[in-house]
């Protein structure tokens, strides 16, 4: 995977019905194709300005896109029909996780769910801290990591089963 690879290009926000009912940018066919030819799933992507990083994510129809939250629109200053102006590089750290300073204290007080949490992949390691950091208020960010350190405890995450135990 290299990180010299660099693409531009303007794509609607768009609002998906059925399987994307989030917010999301489409990704050119060419891009996507470069992409995956050279390893890489994960990009830093640039829009209007402002640095996320995000994975390409596939429809069963083959069409690529990046998911976009309502605080990386208002990030961007963007909202659905607006056109974005992206860039694209590969992301020379991939399992990279940023992770809320919340949640790190939580963890660092709860070795049982910290344990759990550092035993996911980094995929699912970013989806529970993408719920902490969403949070607007602080005080809101330290319930949702004691909300989720519980729950990893207690193996009660909504996708736990009762084989998971």
């Amino acid at each position: 995977m290299t990180s010299e690879l660099r693409f531009d290009f303007a794509s609607p926000i768009l609002r998906g019905q059925g399987v994307l009912i989030f917010h999301h940018m489409p990704v050119p066919t060419e891009i996507t194709d470069a992409l995956m030819a050279s390893g890489t799933r994960r990009v830093i992507a640039t829009l209007n300005g402002k640095e996320i990083n995000r994975a390409i994510h596939s429809s069963k129809d083959g069409e690529f896109y990046l998911v976009l939250g309502m605080h990386i629109l208002r990030d961007v200053g963007a909202k659905e029909g607006d056109i974005v102006f992206a860039s694209l590089i590969s992301d020379p750290n991939p399992n990279q996780v940023d992770m809320p300073e919340e949640f790190v204290t939580t963890l660092d007080q709860d070795k049982e769910a910290a344990d759990r949490f550092y035993a996911f992949t980094p995929g699912k390691q970013r989806s529970l801290c993408t719920y902490v950091t969403t949070a607007k208020r602080e005080e809101t960010r330290i319930k949702r990591s004691l909300e989720l350190a519980h729950k990893l405890r207690t193996y009660t995450l909504a996708e736990d089963r009762a084989s998971d135990q």
